[in-house]
């Protein structure tokens, strides 16, 4: 099973240590206004920014920030959200997790009740490319049919879209072909007032200037693959371009979308059950982990009774979170790799993570066992050679 093979392949880093990995972070004070908040994003061209109250890591990133308001005035406070952090002695498996989980792309480092770095996604890649991957194909990882956005849209529209969705990217159509890719980096900087404007006129102004058509913003050097690229050569063109995704093309048509969160997936952890069971963004709560690990242990278990060829089962939870409210709501896919049909792929959504993992359970069991049924029905029908029927 290629998962399998994956995960052993890739296991010497999992289990690295962080420490060489630590670089310079991009701490803030709760009493910043957004606007000196996204400058200094701007100007240390990063993704998230931190602060630590002596107890809790505080976070926010540029997609967090793109709904702001009032930014010359409003402090970044009520955009601060708590999240988990690691030690220099933690492996780059457990930051891979929360990467995934909370839809971010640094983790901070603390050590002495201080923020000393972040661990980057950007860096786990460059690990990555030390590694012979060249049989790990794009068709393995990317993500499948993107949000796509044209160019007479505005600006306005893809800064609704990447909030509502949760996306940093969207690939931007021009007389039918894909020219672009906007980023929500790109948004943000139409948020940010020019110095000389007025204090009364930036939010007006800067509402206009998102009201704009998209037309021409957004970067052309996005790297492209086929889906029959290997990793390597994604990893490489990713890196020397310096983005964050890749657009995956099969004749001229876009098939799909690779980013740092699609990428490390491949580092997903592995949960020994009947049948094996891998999980992005496994969350750090320990509870949880366990609610997770056991609702699917028992639900294998009785698929495995319906339908005996379950090869394995990837599960990937995401958790939205806004502002500095506790709760957020989970986002949940699963799917279930069978010799015979293609991969099976089921979502739930809600702020209760057993009732979602339990939704998710009666939709595999009530599917695969109609499947399970259906498939018996076929091979116990009689050959018409057996029951002497003319073969024409």
């Amino acid at each position: 099973m290629i998962t399998d093979t994956i995960y052993e392949h890739l296991r010497s880093i999992q289990t690295t240590k962080i420490k060489p990995l630590i670089s310079k972070a991009t701490t803030i004070e709760p009493s910043d206004t957004l606007s000196s908040v996204i400058t200094k994003i701007v100007k240390n061209n990063a993704y998230d920014v931190f602060y630590f109250n002596g107890k809790s890591a505080l976070s926010t990133n540029i997609r967090g920030l793109l709904n702001a308001k009032n930014i010359t005035t409003m402090k970044v406070e009520p955009f601060l959200y708590n999240i988990p952090y690691v030690t220099p002695n933690d492996s780059i498996q457990k930051v891979a997790n929360i990467i995934a989980h909370y839809r971010i792309r640094e983790v901070p480092v603390v050590q002495k009740n201080k923020i000393v770095g972040v661990v980057t996604a950007k860096q786990i890649l460059k690990l990555l490319l030390t590694k012979d991957n060249k049989w790990i194909k794009a068709n393995l990882i990317y993500t499948q049919n993107p949000i796509i956005i044209s160019s007479e849209e505005s600006l306005s529209s893809a800064r609704r879209i990447m909030t509502s969705k949760r996306l940093d990217h969207i690939p931007v159509i021009n007389q039918g072909k894909i020219k672009q890719v906007l980023t929500s980096a790109h948004i943000l900087e139409y948020i940010l007032p020019q110095e000389s404007q007025g204090r009364k006129s930036m939010g007006s102004r800067t509402v206009h200037k998102l009201e704009s058509r998209i037309g021409n913003i957004g970067s052309t050097r996005i790297p492209q693959c086929t889906p029959n690229d290997d990793l390597n050569k994604i990893l490489n063109s990713m890196l020397k371009t310096n983005t964050s995704c890749c657009l995956v093309n099969l004749w001229d048509n876009l098939q799909g979308i690779i980013t740092f969160r699609d990428i490390l997936g491949l580092l997903a952890s592995k949960i020994e059950t009947p049948i094996p069971l891998y999980i992005v963004g496994l969350p750090e709560d320990q509870k949880n982990v366990n609610l997770i690990s056991k609702k699917f242990e028992n639900t294998l278990k009785r698929l495995q009774n319906v339908y005996s060829e379950i090869q394995e089962a990837r599960v990937s939870i995401k958790q939205q979170r806004t502002g500095n409210k506790k709760e957020g709501k989970y986002e949940v896919s699963i799917m279930i790799i069978t010799p015979h049909y293609t991969p099976l792929i089921y979502n739930s959504i809600g702020f209760d993570l057993s009732q979602v993992l339990e939704e998710l359970s009666q939709k595999l069991l009530k599917m695969l066992s109609k499947r399970a049924n259906t498939y018996d029905n076929k091979r116990s029908r009689k050959s018409i050679r057996k029951i002497a029927l003319p073969i024409f």
